[in-house]
């Protein structure tokens, strides 16, 4: 199976989660991710706002916002351009043309997350060496590459793990990957 294949046969297996099942794995995972070092020594928690049949992360970026982080979302603009703003609140959100929910805020008031920083990343597929596939824009790719990101966790179901992704020389590897069943690191 080609890369195209492999993204949209683990987007089906992930389409296939009842409401309540994500609900509850979200739930896990998030606790998880709140108990890793990455995320304890962060100032910064730079978090994608969940769409379709993802990980939630409204509680990841809410206790963010209890302890005193800060907290920043991407707006994704076409040609892999993509930045990311810190918000205080759910409030003053819109759909963009992809779906997603996005504060209005233009790429002057972007935020650069730093080595204190931790970036939560989605995607379609994950393996246990700590690779992923996103949505084939190369969005996340892109910028992480540029900003030198180092500490990236890509946050999935366990059915979106496998053993080996084909990966290609651009694809990044991520610092940790983290499920509803395990945390690799």
């Amino acid at each position: 199976m080609d890369k195209k294949e492999l993204r949209k046969a683990f987007l089906k297996n992930r389409s296939s989660l009842s409401k309540s099942d994500i609900e509850e794995k979200s739930l896990i995972i998030t606790k998880k991710v709140l108990e890793l070092s990455l995320y304890k020594n962060a100032d910064w928690v730079f978090c994608y706002i969940n769409m379709g049949s993802e990980v939630i992360t409204r509680n990841i970026i809410k206790t963010a916002w209890e302890q005193n982080k800060k907290v920043a979302v991407p707006i994704a603009k076409n040609n892999r351009f993509m930045y990311f703003v810190e918000i205080n609140s759910f409030d003053n959100m819109s759909r963009s043309k992809l779906g997603v929910e996005e504060p209005d805020i233009p790429p002057e008031k972007q935020v650069f997350p730093d080595d204190n920083a931790i970036m939560i990343v989605p995607g379609s597929a994950f393996d246990t060496q700590k690779n992923r596939f996103g949505y084939g824009g190369g969005y996340y790719d892109t910028y992480t590459e540029k900003y030198n990101v180092k500490n990236t966790v890509g946050i999935c179901f366990d059915i979106q793990l496998t053993d080996k992704l084909p990966v290609e020389s651009f694809d990044r590897a991520l610092r940790a990957v983290v499920t509803e069943k395990r945390v690799i690191l």
